[in-house]
Formats: C-alpha cells, structure tokens, sequence
C-alpha cells in the first residue's frame, strides 16, 4: 500500500501545482490527496500538509501525523511573512524548516531542514517559486525516509524571533532613504502587494527584477537534525 499524503488547501483552486506534484510525488509511488477541510479521519493518512492553510486545527499537535513547512530557520523568524524578512534582514541563506504541528505558532519539533546561498538576483517572487518546488522535494524526503508516518524530531532551541503580520501599507517606501538601504525592502516585496510610493498626493508602485532570469541554487542542503545526516541535492527536476 502506498504512502498516503493530504495537502490542505483553502480553496482546491489554490491547486496550480500539478506538474511539481506529478515530478516529485508521482502517482506509482504515493497517494496525494487535496482537500480543503481538515479530514474526518486525519489517520488514514502518513502525513498531512498545510498548504498556507488559514484555518484553525484544533489539538494540532495531538495527532503527530501533521507538518508545517515554514520559511526561516526557526525558531528564527516565527510568525508572518518569512520570505520577506529574509530580505529585508539581509539573510544570506535561505532556509526552510519542517516541524511537527504545534499548538504553539511555529514551535513544533524539527523533523528536517532545506538551505542554500539567497543569491543577489534572487526576489521574493522567484524564491517564491523554488520554495514550492522545494516543498515538494520536503515531502517527498520525509515520506521517504519515513514512510510509516513515524517521524522522528529534535525540540528548537535559542529564544529565536517571531514576525507580525504585514499589510499592504508596509510596503510603503521611504523616499529619504537611499536606493541601497530600500533594496532588501524591494527585493522581498512582491507582485501581489506591491512596494509604492506617495508624490504629490499620486501613488506609484515600484517592482524590481533582474535583468536576466535567475539560475536556481547549484546545491541545497538538506538536514535531519534528528537523525545527524545531511545531503547535499543538486538534482533539481529529479526525483528526491
């Protein structure tokens, strides 16, 4: 019987992601089911995802089958928007942790870590895209590597960070500042709420690319701090 895999979406039109699915979770090796409720039964399945799930799980931690990936290296950057504040304190890395769910905000027990070099052409809208690749890859890992569900995980430790919820007046630039010092800002803002500005009582919105399309990260490291193993994966479009 095939490992069984829930992602819980908000919507099931959240769904845009079938071709990292089909690489990295194929059909012959797992069962991936989408749902946007919680299952009445969550024990029918190995491991259940939140997908930016914005409901409340109740007794989250209680059930042991459902992990979080969220982008920083926690218990650094707890809380809202991690892309961002990996730009806008000036990161070097970009790191993903997978943590058993919690009652507490991002405070589950690590099961795995993902890391590489956040390279100068690289803005919150591309590293929005490898960190759902990379998800993907997260995965499918874990299941590997555990395929009964049993995980095994080290608690966080260091006092760590947690970051409020950002809104769309945040992004406002600051037009005494230099373009050096609003660069992390611009780089970690993104398409769908914008960076602007206020002139002569006209809002204009700033976007940044660079010039030509980023290459993805030659490595990314993979931790299982549990475990004391780490990979080394250059294989990006393989299977993990």
């Amino acid at each position: 019987m095939l490992p069984r895999i829930c992602i819980l979406l908000n919507d099931l039109d959240e769904f845009n992601f079938g071709k990292l699915l089909n690489r990295y979770l194929p059909k012959h090796m797992f069962e991936v089911q989408m749902l946007s409720s919680f299952p009445d039964n969550p024990s029918l399945f190995e491991l259940i995802v939140p997908w930016n799930y914005q409901r409340i799980i109740k007794n989250a931690e209680a059930y042991g089958n459902i992990v979080v990936i969220h982008s920083s290296e926690l218990p650094e950057g707890r809380g809202c928007a991690p892309i961002y504040y990996t730009f806008s304190e000036e990161r070097v890395e970009y790191v993903m942790s997978v943590i058993l769910a919690a009652n507490e905000v991002d405070a589950g027990n690590v099961i795995m870590r993902a890391r590489f070099n956040l390279e100068a052409e690289y803005t919150a809208p591309y590293i929005r895209e490898l960190d759902n690749e990379l998800s993907m890859v997260l995965i499918a890992k874990i299941m590997n590597q555990w395929p009964d569900g049993d995980f095994t995980a080290v608690r966080q430790t260091g006092r760590g960070s947690y970051h409020a919820r950002r809104y769309p007046c945040d992004n406002e630039v600051d037009l005494t500042k230099t373009l050096g010092a609003i660069l992390p800002h611009l780089r970690g803002v993104e398409q769908s709420s914008p960076a602007f500005f206020v002139y002569k009582g006209i809002k204009y919105i700033i976007e940044i690319r660079p010039e030509l399309t980023p290459d993805k990260p030659m490595q990314v490291i993979f931790e299982y701090p549990a475990l004391n193993k780490t990979e080394v994966w250059t294989r990006w479009n393989d299977t993990p």
